[in-house]
């Protein structure tokens, strides 16, 4: 108790000799998050798949020594299937109007990310109709955070996207939480007297009216269209799909009709070579027998030491994390998740 006194007095010394400033100590409550590039995950086995995530819980803020994928999100993973990639479209060379199967798969955003208690997603197959295929040629950046951050006394991931396209031809976004529910977190709210980006959910009963229980898994599903399955998340729920809306706070993105080509930004660096460890913050990579995955900073050329993105502010959904279900809608969150729109 003396010790403490001590350092509380010597820190109050400080900062009124102007040695100190208050916001240098509170910046040390703040962790920027690494938002790690996609990864092709396609015909690797589940052991493969399951090193890989550990490799990356290991350096998260759920980082523990005992951690274990949890079977009941991961365990229907399937050996040496195909994933769903960030291409967001059909195979142009699959008569049968097959998913993309190759290059970064889609789902690795969070596999390989697991900082990101929920993500948003889009599980709707793109281009849905022809005519609105210029709508969706911003879908890959826009389905990957600008970045993240970690507000430990809040205990509060604030999460920053790229405003959002509204969808058109029938699809919605949807609000995703296998990383919650594989580190404990069995139940989620928006509070929407705490959210300030405007949306439409599809369905009357949805998670801003009522505790859901989070239920993503990933399981081997026929959706891609590829013979014999692939890897890929579920389940599609209307009660946490949404679109936004055009307002005076969020000023969804206008289409840009003169770029229609398949994004390469995403497009996966890693090669298969001999094993390669490193702790660099900005770059890291992970090998296991032939396959090497490399751990590549979204925001290279960032300092990450520099927590000026906790600031960042913008409309946002705020999210209400349990463990345990909660009494009300009021109780008190296990953890916050804050999705701000730039």
């Amino acid at each position: 108790m003396k010790k403490t006194a001590i350092i509380i007095t010597a820190i109050l010394s400080a900062v009124s000799l102007n040695l100190i400033m208050p916001s240098e100590i509170l910046a040390n409550d703040v962790e920027n998050i690494i938002i790690n590039r996609p990864i092709e995950l396609s015909y690797k086995s589940k052991q493969d798949i399951y090193n890989i995530r550990k490799f990356y819980v290991a350096k998260s803020i759920f980082a523990r020594p005992d951690y274990e994928p949890s079977e009941e999100v991961f365990g229907g993973i399937e050996d040496y299937k195909p994933w769903i990639s960030m291409d967001w479209g059909f195979d142009s060379n699959s008569p049968n109007r097959v998913l993309e199967t190759n290059g970064p798969s889609s789902h690795s955003r969070s596999l390989i990310n697991p900082s990101l208690p929920a993500i948003i997603d889009y599980p709707f197959s793109i281009p849905r109709i022809p005519e609105y295929i210029n709508d969706y040629t911003q879908m890959p950046q826009i389905m990957v955070p600008i970045s993240a951050v970690y507000l430990k006394p809040q205990k509060e991931v604030d999460i920053t996207y790229r405003n959002l396209i509204p969808s058109r031809g029938g699809g919605a976004y949807q609000i995703t939480a296998i990383n919650a529910r594989d580190m404990g977190y069995n139940y989620m709210y928006l509070d929407k007297s705490k959210s300030t980006y405007n949306i439409k959910f599809m369905s009357n009963d949805n998670l801003s009216t009522s505790v859901k229980e989070i239920t993503d898994f990933i399981h081997l599903g026929e959706a891609c269209g590829v013979q014999g399955g692939c890897n890929n998340w579920s389940v599609s729920r209307e009660d946490m799909q949404f679109n936004p809306v055009a307002s005076v706070n969020n000023q969804p993105l206008s289409n840009n009709n003169q770029n229609t080509q398949k994004t390469n930004q995403y497009k996966s660096t890693t090669q298969v070579h001999s094993l390669s460890m490193s702790n660099d913050n900005s770059s890291s990579s992970y090998t296991s027998g032939n396959t090497t995955v490399q751990s590549i900073n979204m925001n290279s050329g960032t300092n990450p030491n520099n927590n000026t993105s906790a600031l960042q502010s913008g409309p946002c959904l705020f999210l209400k994390l349990w463990k345990e279900r909660p009494s009300t809608v009021n109780s008190e969150a296990d953890l916050n998740v804050k999705f701000i729109f730039k």
